[in-house]
């Protein structure tokens, strides 16, 4: 227990001792959490957004002329056996010419020749998929069904959606590699500042007997705390700038879906400490293996 206590008094003892440095530090891997976790999130909530298109991103299948409605209606059962298929919806040809009567509005007079005998729409299906990225082999499937005779799909639009979700995928993760590492290279230096003031203590305590962890732990427990410190306060920095972020992002991009963060706190709030006590750790036993032969 006493040792348990040196260890924690001399953790604060490096910190306070060397207070630039350990500023620096915190200051620096706030910047790179912040930079991480807000990138991340960002990423995180053009994917929710991306996904919501892509799901409302319908697939409208036309059916044969030359089948009646309840024989074209009849199809939704071979339909509902393609697996990617999410949702199914019939839309009667008489129903879809009235709705194109209300859309057309003032102009409707058009139309006033067309009626059930001669309705030049047909019956169709709008289909929503479970996994856009299979959208061309579902759409084989779907036009392997006799009696479709030929669909509509933004298949292009689909396409570039995809792209763009995993573009921004591999930069968040490009960043919280990078940054991650940045992070770890600070914390070594900091705590390699504090080793080599120490270097001659350390050499004593060597020579009379000191366990290579008994030295170890108080730079490990500096590096621990400068974490926390780091990822408590990043998290606070990050609370403010999610928030107004959200604020402008909704006024300028209305259709981009954005999480509320108080949905996400917790879970920021886990990952900016253990990524702290992490990067802090990771810092400190980098830094300690250099030093431990002196």
């Amino acid at each position: 227990m006493r040792s348990f206590g040196y260890y924690w008094k001399e953790g604060f003892r490096n910190i306070f001792k060397h207070g630039f440095m350990s500023i620096a530090a915190v200051l620096i891997m706030i910047a790179c959490l912040l930079l991480t976790g807000t990138v991340t999130l960002i990423a995180y909530n053009i994917d929710l957004s991306i996904e919501e298109l892509q799901q409302s991103n319908e697939i409208v299948v036309f059916i044969d002329d030359s089948l009646t409605t309840r024989e074209a209606k009849a199809l939704g059962s071979e339909f509902n056996k393609i697996d990617n298929i999410a949702t199914i919806e019939f839309e009667d040809r008489d129903v879809a010419l009235e709705k194109y009567r209300e859309e057309l509005g003032e102009d409707a007079d058009i139309l006033d020749n067309y009626n059930s005998a001669n309705n030049p729409l047909r019956n169709s299906f709008i289909f929503t998929l479970k996994d856009p990225t299979l959208a061309e082999q579902t759409i084989d499937e779907i036009a392997a069904v006799d009696g479709t005779d030929y669909i509509r799909a933004d298949e292009e639009v689909i396409s570039k959606l995809i792209q763009v979700q995993r573009v921004f995928n591999i930069i968040a993760l490009a960043m919280v590699v990078g940054l991650a590492v940045i992070s770890v290279f600070i914390i070594a230096n900091t705590v390699k500042l504090a080793m080599f003031a120490r270097r001659e203590e350390i050499s004593i305590q060597k020579m009379v007997g000191a366990t290579n962890w008994f030295i170890r732990w108080p730079f490990v427990i500096e590096g621990m705390v400068l974490g926390l410190l780091a990822g408590g306060l990043a998290f606070l920095a990050e609370w403010g700038l999610y928030t107004e972020l959200s604020n402008i992002a909704s006024g300028v991009i209305p259709y981009f879906h954005i999480l509320p963060f108080d949905g996400l706190r917790w879970l920021v709030l886990g990952v900016y400490l253990g990524a702290g006590v992490l990067f802090g750790i990771g810092g400190s036993v980098t830094s300690i293996r250099k030093f431990m032969d002196v």
